[in-house]
């Protein structure tokens, strides 16, 4: 469907991703050897606000994510991010239509994360970096369109963990997210909690 081949690449253009690669096989080649360092794991939820040019089109969101690093010192961390953030679609003056439209944004990341001294609360700034997968979805009388690119993404984050015992950390941060194109950027807060527990 054309109007939803515009919708899809309304923000957008593809951007190659060879760097990428490396940055990942980087983790993965650390991780093989630093099998001491302390490994956890956990999940957020929260609201997806968008902001700038991908305000126009999007409305409000809800996403999740799922978190694995590695302590690699008391107060620094690196690992993989994988999350799932669906926003509704602005109407683009189709009112007089039956057209649901959604977007979704994956993000598959590396992250870093600093985390700052303190008791049972410690404040923790970071960044993730990685692909993110954009999709749009319409559905029309009855048929439906999809259509996904895959983009270069941005996400600086600051936060707080509260250790609820010593198996349970409650978490919550300020995530935004910045997804590149040539000359486009689709950016979004998300407000994320939740809970991280060891793996190992």
């Amino acid at each position: 469907m054309a109007a939803e081949k515009h919708m899809s690449r309304h923000y957008f253009k593809i951007l190659p991703m060879k760097k990428l690669s490396l940055m990942f096989l980087a983790l993965i080649c650390f991780f093989t050897f630093n099998a001491n360092a302390q490994i956890l794991g956990g999940a957020t939820l929260g609201l997806q606000a968008p902001i700038g040019d991908f305000a126009d089109g999007a409305k409000m969101g809800v996403g999740i994510n799922l978190v694995g690093k590695y302590m690699i010192k008391e107060n620094m961390a690196v690992g993989l991010n994988i999350g799932y953030n669906r926003f509704g679609a602005e109407d683009f003056g189709f009112d007089e239509y039956d057209i649901d439209a959604s977007y979704s944004m994956i993000p598959v990341t590396g992250l870093f994360e600093y985390h700052f001294a303190g008791n049972s609360i410690k404040p923790y700034v970071g960044a993730d970096l990685g692909l993110y997968s954009f999709g749009a979805k319409v559905k029309y009388e009855g048929e439906s369109e999809k259509d996904s690119e895959i983009y270069l993404g941005l996400a600086p984050v600051a936060g707080i963990t509260y250790d609820i015992n010593d198996n349970v950390t409650f978490c919550a941060n300020l995530k935004i997210h910045n997804v590149f194109s040539d000359g486009d950027t689709a950016s979004w807060i998300g407000i994320n909690a939740g809970v991280i527990i060891p793996l190992n």
